[in-house]
């Protein structure tokens, strides 16, 4: 009897969904982007696979456990959480080569927040709309709601020997240390001003304060307590304006949102900054409690180093080390 590769949860606490990259296109009809919180820890724990940066794959906040039915390998991303195949701790942003029937559990650690499960072959589930990632509220992409515990996700079929030939000694080469948040650390952003900035007449307020992220905070939007913009309540509700990823609005109360990846598609606050995304990709590593702070910089310095990260989200960097291989 042939049968489809799968992977089955297991265990869960905690929020998990089937994202890729985004579903591009659809702004314009009210259709957020959604896609991975993180896209740099997607796109790489796919790359680590030999997937396409965008197939879908399984992001989370929380601890999970997952069982394969075959031979598959996998490799988890997204902060620096603890790895567990059976009782033995494997490495993270490394493939592992999961045999069948062993389960795969990731717990948090003291650093990062949202964590990510590629496998090679890439989740299998509904398209919507050009993309798998699952939007919660519209109940639609994937299964179209969080993943539960005892669901079973199908995975495209591959040659796993033949490809961990050719992958186990796959690493990334960046810093995971730099931009893996450790809870109770201060999180910088770089970004530049938005279109409301010179509505705002105590904007220096925001730049120079540090806030936290609040426990409302979810995939929509990172809401920060702080020092409000006493000049918001002022402006009140603007007409609306499209938003997108990474703006930071401004609220009557004063107190800014970070709009993430389910980021609404136009909105009626004032919008006083817009974080570049290679830092929104950090800021989703932080967890509730962090610290946050703004620093200005050029619209010039925004659009190269947004130039640098979207070729590294096409081709993540990686290196090749021959000297071990992950089994499980």
């Amino acid at each position: 009897m042939i049968t489809t590769p799968s992977l089955q949860i297991t265990y869960l606490v905690g929020v998990a969904t089937v994202q890729d990259l985004g579903r591009q296109g659809y702004r314009a009809l009210g259709v957020p982007v959604s896609g991975a919180l993180d896209l740099t820890s997607a796109s790489y724990a796919n790359a680590l696979v030999g997937n396409e940066v965008n197939a879908a794959l399984i992001e989370f906040v929380g601890s999970l456990k997952l069982r394969a039915n075959e031979d598959l390998v996998v490799a988890v991303t997204g902060g620096l959480p603890k790895v567990y195949v059976g009782q033995y701790e494997v490495p993270s942003w490394k493939p592992i080569y999961l045999r069948s029937g062993a389960e795969l559990a990731v717990r948090p650690s003291d650093r990062g927040n949202v964590h990510y499960v590629a496998v090679a072959g890439g989740v299998e589930c509904d398209v919507v709309l050009g993309s798998r990632s699952t939007y919660v509220r519209g109940g639609f992409g994937c299964l179209g709601r969080p993943l539960k515990t005892g669901d079973v996700l199908s995975v495209g079929k591959v040659d796993v020997d033949g490809l961990w030939s050719r992958i186990y000694g796959l690493r990334p080469a960046l810093n995971i240390d730099v931009r893996s948040p450790k809870v109770g650390e201060a999180v910088v952003v770089r970004a530049t001003r938005g279109v409301h900035a010179d509505q705002l007449s105590d904007l220096e307020v925001l730049l120079r304060s540090e806030y936290v992220i609040t426990l409302e905070s979810d995939r929509m939007g990172y809401r920060l307590d702080g020092p409000a913009l006493q000049s918001a309540s002022k402006l009140g509700r603007l007409p609306s304006i499209p938003t997108d990823r990474g703006y930071v609005q401004i609220p009557p109360d004063g107190k800014p949102i970070v709009l993430m990846s389910d980021a609404q598609t136009t909105g009626g606050y004032a919008v006083a900054l817009h974080v570049i995304p290679p830092d929104l990709d950090i800021l989703a590593q932080a967890r509730p409690n962090c610290s946050v702070r703004f620093v200005e910089v050029s619209v010039k310095e925004a659009e190269e180093l947004t130039s640098k990260y979207l070729t590294e989200l096409e081709k993540p960097l990686l290196t090749v080390e021959e000297s071990d291989e992950y089994f499980a």
